[in-house]
């Protein structure tokens, strides 16, 4: 048995359908997370609101290109169990409750806030978290825009690593960086990076359930980036200066040396 503990958002349905496509017996409680499309802040200048706009648009139609409108159906028209809350109940006792009788062999948590130590400890099995970024490099909130902001779009990734008090800090359990393609922008390249990462990983994870899985300790602690780091500012830089191009120009003005992913399964 998997028990998935997962966001509301169409990527995170994504992952329910894919799990729910290779094993029969899966939990999940989805936890009901803020507006997909954010409220503009309107502390900025006209321009800039537009900007903010325009980025969360492209998002939007990225995630429905991508992952489409019906995820998560799939997973609901074939899972038995599946709890719908919100922020406040995620360390409820009722969730506690939920994670001890079914006492499954592995949980994953996505796009979920923080579950507590106690919560965690009603389970045996083992405890993993989907990071939607490459660590140790980019570790914390909004973890895939920085790469492409920083000019490494390969540094766009996706990190399995073992539930800890750190944020994004657990050993390793498997990573994947983006295969750079030419024509996407910064939400494209995400998107297509996450989508590869959800297709793959049900099938990698039960072809090493046999095995003693030890994840990959961290030599270094890395940088964690915070929401307030960002601000729609950052958007210039994307769409005005490199006009959402900046995977063409970094393919075809610089030498891309991909980091060194890390992983235990096979």
């Amino acid at each position: 048995m998997i028990i998935l503990i997962t966001g509301n958002h169409p990527r995170h349905k994504y992952l329910a359908d894919c799990f729910v496509n290779f094993f029969k017996d899966v939990v999940w409680i989805i936890e009901k997370r803020e507006n997909f499309f954010p409220e503009i802040d309107t502390n900025f200048k006209i321009e800039n609101q537009k900007l903010q706009k325009y980025h969360f648009e492209k998002r939007e139609n990225a995630e429905l290109e991508f992952f489409s409108s019906k995820a998560g159906e799939f997973a609901k028209n074939n899972i038995n169990k599946i709890f719908e809350i919100n922020k406040e109940n995620l360390n409820s006792k009722k969730i506690k409750r939920i994670l001890e009788k079914e006492q499954s062999k592995i949980l994953i948590t996505y796009g979920c806030h923080k579950i507590s130590d106690d919560t965690l400890k009603v389970l045996k099995g083992y405890k993993w978290n989907i990071h939607g970024g490459l660590s140790p490099w980019y570790k914390g909130n909004i973890t895939h825009f920085w790469p492409t902001y920083m000019l490494e779009p390969e540094y766009t990734g996706m990190t399995l690593h073992d539930l800890t008090s750190d944020i994004d800090g657990g050993s390793i359990i498997h990573q994947q960086v983006s295969d750079l393609n030419i024509n996407d922008g910064i939400h494209e390249n995400a998107c297509r990076l996450v989508k590869s990462f959800f297709d793959q990983l049900p099938e990698i994870i039960n072809n090493n359930l046999g095995k003693k899985l030890i994840g990959i300790k961290n030599k270094t602690t890395g940088r964690i980036w915070t929401s307030k780091m960002w601000t729609p500012l950052h958007l210039n830089l994307i769409y005005n200066f490199y006009n959402d191009k900046i995977n063409k120009y970094c393919l075809e003005n610089k030498k891309i040396i991909k980091p060194t992913i890390k992983s235990i399964l096979i």
